[in-house]
């Protein structure tokens, strides 16, 4: 049965279908060249929703060749500074000129179109049906895997940061990793009678901002964890380069290990050393990973989608004193 056009949700916050079906013939042009002219046949709304909304498509070909396309929409939902969210366009950049020679395996993306109705920015990657976010399987080995890919990723473009294809990506700098300190500080001073170690962790911090600066450099993710990379029989799909920048390679580790239990983050941080150095880490590891561990906490709250309530604010407060507690920077 054809799925029609049915519900405010599709008028809303998605392309009409006339205008997927243009965009989608625009994206698998080289599909369409071998299999003939392609239909929508089904359309459902991804459950797995976080920045943006997305649906599975299934497209049919004339030759019966079928293809199950993720379309991942923008349509009112552009972030704005000071998120480190850089939009669908970014990310489609992403996968062309980062992901695309890289040789680690990555999610295939067709491409990204314009709809012709709106203006606004559609990534079109396939679909895995079998696939999970890293987060729940229960495969033992989909941590490992993780940590193995982010490491050899890495190596392989702090190697290649010289591609003019690359431009397009962001650097951080002084002023990004002073912001996310003077944000918290912000929103942290109506709670200034509750939290009074908060100005030795933020000294802690903002002394360690030219060390951040000063680091050696990859292209990272950003905000690499568990739930932003699929696990697909043993694959390793990471998803979500909207944050994808030039920065220290010490910053996606503290945000991939930022909310673990203490032994864990040893065991995580061992693998990943042992993956990208066989144990033996560079002069001023140790120190890169507590200032980007800092960066973590400090920007974890205000740099991704939703409100700052009293909530959440003091949530975070409680976290980041839990970890300040844990790195020995306050005291009980």
């Amino acid at each position: 049965m054809l799925m029609t056009e049915p519900s405010s949700s599709f008028s809303m916050d998605r392309p009409s279908r006339a205008a997927l079906k243009r965009g989608l013939a625009a994206v698998l042009a080289a599909e369409i060249a071998a299999h003939g002219p392609l239909r929508i046949v089904h359309r459902r709304e991804n459950p797995l929703v976080s920045s943006y909304v997305a649906d599975i498509v299934q497209v049919r070909f004339a030759d019966g060749h079928r293809e199950q396309v993720l379309c991942k929409f923008a349509h009112g939902r552009e972030l704005t500074p000071p998120t480190p969210h850089r939009g669908l366009a970014h990310e489609a950049g992403v996968y062309a000129d980062v992901l695309g020679p890289c040789p680690l395996e990555s999610p295939h993306v067709f491409g990204a179109f314009t709809d012709d109705e709106t203006g606004e920015v559609v990534l079109v990657m396939r679909f895995y049906p079998d696939a999970v976010p890293a987060a729940k399987s229960t495969d033992p080995a989909a941590v490992d895997s993780l940590i193995r890919w982010l490491a050899a990723f890495h190596e392989w473009a702090g190697s290649r940061l010289a591609d003019p294809r690359w431009a397009f990506l962001p650097r951080y700098d002084a002023e990004l990793y002073a912001m996310w300190l003077d944000r918290t500080c912000e929103h942290a001073a109506p709670y200034a009678a509750e939290c009074p170690w908060l100005a030795r962790v933020a000294d802690a911090y903002r002394e360690r901002i030219p060390l951040l600066v000063a680091s050696p450099v990859t292209v990272i993710h950003g905000e690499f964890t568990t739930r932003n990379a699929l696990w697909d029989h043993g694959r390793i799909l990471p998803i979500d380069w909207e944050t994808a920048a030039i920065g220290p390679a010490e910053v996606d580790l503290a945000v991939f290990t930022y909310d673990w239990h203490p032994e864990n983050i040893a065991v995580m941080e061992r693998k990943y050393l042992e993956a990208r150095w066989g144990g033996a880490p560079p002069e001023g590891y140790r120190e890169r990973l507590l200032a980007a561990r800092l960066y973590a906490a400090f920007h974890w709250l205000f740099g991704t989608p939703g409100g700052c309530g009293e909530e959440r604010i003091r949530t975070h407060l409680r976290e980041l004193h839990a970890e300040a507690l844990r790195w020995g920077i306050v005291a009980e």
